[in-house]
C-alpha cells in the first residue's frame, strides 16, 4: 500500500510537469515542423533539447541532434557547439560517459575557436530558456558556451570519481560564467562545484559555493535548481556532523524539487533522506523514501538513480533479514555495472580521455615550438635592428660632428643678430614713445596756449589800469582809484589761476614723458582718463586742423582712486584715445556727409575691479586679423603711420604690469570697443 501511495505521488508529480509544459512543448514543436524560417525551427529545437535536459534524456538528445544538423546547415558554430554540448549532457544522464565526453569534446573544441562568434544569433527568441543566454552579444553568448560546457565536463569527471580533474573544470567554467556575465549558469557552476569540494573533503570551501549558488538563483529567480542546492547543503551539514540541519534541508530540497519539477532532484532527495534515517536506525522512513526515490528513477529512466536506489535497496534487505529481496536486488545492481558501469565502459572513458590530454599536448607542444620560433625570429631581428642602429649611430656621429661645427657658426651668427634685434626692438620702442610723446606735446601745445592767452590778455589790462589808476590818483580821485586797484586784484588772481592751469599742464606732460618707475600709487582714475582724452583730442587737431569728433565721458563717481602705474596707464589711454581718433577720421573722409564721428569713454566700478571702456563708431577691425592686434609689430594702418608697437605694449601693460585684462570687440564697418580691467 506504501509502496502504491509512493508511486502515485511521483505520478503525479510527473503529470502535473507535463501538464504545465505541454503548452510550451506542443508550441516549441510546431514552430520546429512547420516554420519556414530555418532560424526559428533552430531555436526551437534548442529549446526543446533543453526543455527535456532533465526529464528526458532521449528525448533531450533528438531534438539536440536536429539542432546540430540545422546549426551545420546554416554555419552557425555557436549553436553547434551548443547542440553537442547538450547532446553530450543526455548521454551523461543516459549514463553513457564514454560517449559523452567524446561529443563534450567536440563541443570544446567549436566553441573555444573565437571564429564562432562570426555568426551568432542576438536577441530573444519565443520559449528562450535563460542558460541559453541569447540576448547577450555574440562575444558573451561563447564565454557562456564555453562555462556551460566545462561544467559538464566537470560533472562527468566527478561522476568518475576524478574529482581533481572535476576542480580545474568548474574553476575554468566560473571564471567564463563570471566573465559572460551569465549569473543563472554561475549559480549552476557554483552549485556542482560544491559538490565537488564535499568529494575532495573540503567541506567549509563546498558551503561556500553552494551558499553563492543560492544567492544568485535567488537574485536571478532561475529557480529549476533550487532543489539540487538544497541538496547538496543538507550533505555538506551531513559531512559536518550536523544531522539536524543536514534533515532540514533534505526536506527543503525535496519540496523544491517537486515544485519546480526537478526529478533528479525529486529521488537524490529522497535517497538523502533514506541514508540518514537508516544511520538514525529509523527502518520503516529509510524503505519509504528509498522507493520515492526509485519511482522518480522510473519515471526518469535514469541508470545512475537506478544503480543508487537499488543499493539502498539491497542495503535495507540485507539489514532486515531479507536474503531473497536483497539477492535480487544484487542481480540487478549487477545487470546495471555490467551494461553501463563496465570495465570496458571506463577503459574507453579514460581512453577519451588520454587522448584529450594528448591532443591538448601536442597543441601546447605546437605552440612552445611555435613560440621558440617567434622567439628565434625575434631574437635574429632585434641583432639586425641592433646592427643597423648601431650603423646608423655611427653614420649619425660623424654628421654630429659636421652638424656640431655648422651649428656652431650658425649659433654665433644667431646670437649676434639676436643682440641686433633686441636693440632695434628698444630702438622700436623708444620711437613708439616717442611718437607717442610727439602727440602728447602737440596736445599739451594746444592746451597750454589757452592759459597763455588768458594771462597775457590780463597782464595787458592790469598795465593799462595802472596807468588809469595813477591818473586818478594825482586828481586825487582816490574812491576811483580803489575800484581800479580791486580791477586789478582780480586780474591778477585770475592770472594767477591761468598761470597755475599752465604749470599744471606742464607737469602732467613730464608726468607722462618721464620713465617709470614701475611703482604703483593710487591714482584718481577718472581724472587720468578724461586729461589723456583731451589730449589724444587736441593732438590729432594739430596734426589736421579741420578734424573734429564728439567726445563722450561717463564717468562712475564712486571710482575714488586706483593702485597703478599712472604713466604706464596714461600711455595705455593716450594710444587708444589716439586710434579711435584715428579710425573715426579714416571713415570720416569716405563717409557721408551726416556722419558724426564719436569717440565715448565709460568708467564703472565692479566688484574687485575697474572696468574703463573705450569705444568709436569708426571703421572697426577686420575679423580675419582680430587675433593678430596685440601681436607686436602688427598694425592695419599704411606703411610709415604705425610702429605697430602701441596695443602690444598696451596689452603687456595692463596683463603683465597690473595682472588685468584687456579685451577688444567689434564690428567691421560700425565700431571698436576695449575694454581694460584693473584688479582692485
Amino acid at each position: 500500500m506504501l509502496k502504491r501511495n509512493t508511486c502515485l505521488t511521483i505520478c503525479l508529480i510527473v503529470v502535473n510537469f507535463l501538464a504545465a509544459q505541454q503548452a510550451n512543448i506542443d508550441n516549441l514543436k510546431q514552430q520546429g515542423s512547420i516554420t519556414a524560417n530555418d532560424t526559428l525551427r533552430l531555436v526551437s529545437y534548442r529549446n526543446l533539447s533543453r526543455l527535456f535536459a532533465e526529464v528526458d534524456p532521449d528525448s533531450a538528445y533528438h531534438y539536440a541532434e536536429k539542432s546540430l544538423q540545422l546549426s551545420r546547415q546554416l554555419h552557425f558554430k555557436l549553436d553547434e557547439g551548443s547542440a553537442l554540448r547538450e547532446m553530450g549532457y543526455a548521454l551523461l544522464n543516459k549514463g553513457n560517459y564514454p560517449r559523452s565526453l567524446k561529443t563534450v569534446l567536440s563541443a570544446m573544441a567549436i566553441l573555444e575557436n573565437p571564429k564562432s562568434e562570426e555568426k551568432v544569433l542576438v536577441g530573444k527568441f519565443p520559449g528562450d530558456d535563460e542558460l541559453i543566454y541569447r540576448t547577450a552579444s555574440p562575444h558573451e553568448q561563447r564565454l557562456s558556451e564555453i562555462a556551460f560546457t566545462h561544467q559538464i565536463l566537470g560533472v562527468l569527471y566527478a561522476n568518475s570519481n576524478n574529482y581533481e580533474k572535476a576542480l580545474v573544470h568548474h574553476l575554468e567554467g566560473k571564471q567564463k560564467a563570471e566573465e559572460s556575465g551569465n549569473i543563472p549558469l554561475q549559480s549552476i557552476i557554483n552549485m556542482t562545484m560544491g559538490r565537488v569540494y564535499l568529494n575532495l573533503k573540503k567541506p567549509d570551501s563546498a558551503l561556500i559555493s553552494e551558499l553563492l549558488a543560492y544567492k544568485q538563483i535567488m537574485q536571478k529567480g532561475y529557480t529549476r535548481y533550487l532543489g539540487s542546492a538544497l541538496l547538496n547543503t543538507g550533505r555538506i551539514y551531513f559531512a559536518m556532523g550536523e544531522k539536524d540541519s543536514a534533515i532540514h534541508f533534505y526536506r527543503r530540497a525535496l519540496d523544491a524539487s517537486k515544485k519546480y519539477y526537478y526529478f533528479r532532484g525529486v529521488a537524490a532527495s529522497n535517497l538523502a533522506l533514506a541514508d540518514i534515517h537508516k544511520q538514525m536506525n529509523r527502518p520503516d522512513s529509510n524503505l519509504f523514501y528509498i522507493r520515492n526515490a526509485l519511482s522518480a528513477a522510473y519515471d526518469l529512466d535514469a541508470p545512475d538513480l537506478f544503480l543508487r536506489a537499488y543499493t539502498a535497496l539491497a542495503g535495507y534487505y540485507k539489514t532486515s533479514g531479507n536474503n531473497d529481496s536483497a539477492v535480487k536486488y544484487q542481480s540487478l545492481i549487477i545487470k546495471i555495472n555490467d551494461s553501463l558501469f563496465n570495465s570496458k565502459q571506463a577503459q574507453d572513458f579514460q581512453n577519451i580521455d588520454f587522448d584529450e590530454r594528448q591532443r591538448q599536448q601536442d597543441i601546447e607542444t605546437a605552440n612552445g615550438a611555435y613560440r621558440n620560433k617567434v622567439r628565434t625570429n625575434m631574437l635574429l631581428f632585434g641583432i639586425a635592428i641592433f646592427l643597423l642602429i648601431a650603423i646608423i649611430l655611427w653614420r649619425n656621429g660623424l654628421q654630429r660632428k659636421k652638424a656640431n661645427t655648422l651649428l656652431s657658426t650658425q649659433k654665433k651668427e644667431l646670437e649676434t643678430t639676436l643682440s641686433k634685434l633686441q636693440v632695434t626692438q628698444k630702438q622700436l620702442i623708444q620711437s613708439e614713445k616717442m611718437a607717442s610723446l610727439g602727440e602728447l606735446t602737440a596736445g599739451i601745445a594746444h592746451e597750454i596756449q589757452n592759459p597763455l592767452n588768458f594771462v597775457n590778455n590780463f597782464s595787458e589790462v592790469n598795465t593799462e589800469l595802472i596807468d588809469e589808476m595813477k591818473e586818478q590818483l594825482a586828481l586825487d580821485n582816490k574812491q576811483q582809484a580803489l575800484e581800479i586797484a580791486n580791477d586789478i586784484k582780480e586780474n591778477e588772481q585770475k592770472i594767477n589761476y591761468h598761470g597755475k592751469r599752465a604749470d599744471s599742464i606742464v607737469k602732467g606732460m613730464l608726468q607722462h614723458s618721464r620713465s617709470s618707475t614701475g611703482q604703483k600709487e593710487p591714482v584718481d582714475i577718472n581724472n587720468l582718463v578724461d586729461e589723456c582724452l583731451r589730449l589724444s583730442f587736441h593732438g590729432m587737431r594739430a596734426k589736421d586742423n579741420s578734424f573734429n569728433a564728439k567726445s563722450e565721458t561717463d564717468f562712475d563717481t564712486t571710482i575714488t582712486t586706483v593702485n597703478v602705474v599712472s604713466q604706464e596707464i596714461g600711455r595705455v589711454m593716450l594710444n587708444l584715445f589716439t586710434n579711435s581718433f584715428y579710425s573715426v577720421l579714416q571713415k570720416q573722409k569716405t563717409a557721408s556727409g551726416d556722419f558724426e564721428p564719436v569717440v565715448s569713454v565709460k568708467t564703472k566700478m565692479h566688484p574687485g575691479a575697474v572696468h574703463i571702456i573705450v569705444r568709436d563708431n569708426g571703421n572697426g577691425i577686420p575679423q580675419r586679423v582680430i587675433d593678430k592686434i596685440f601681436q607686436p609689430f602688427f598694425t592695419t594702418k599704411p606703411t610709415g603711420e604705425g610702429t605697430g608697437l602701441g596695443l602690444s605694449m598696451s596689452y603687456d601693460i595692463i596683463t603683465k604690469g597690473h595682472g588685468g585684462e584687456l579685451k577688444v570687440e567689434t564690428k567691421e564697418g560700425e565700431f571698436a570697443e576695449f575694454t581694460i580691467i584693473l584688479p582692485i
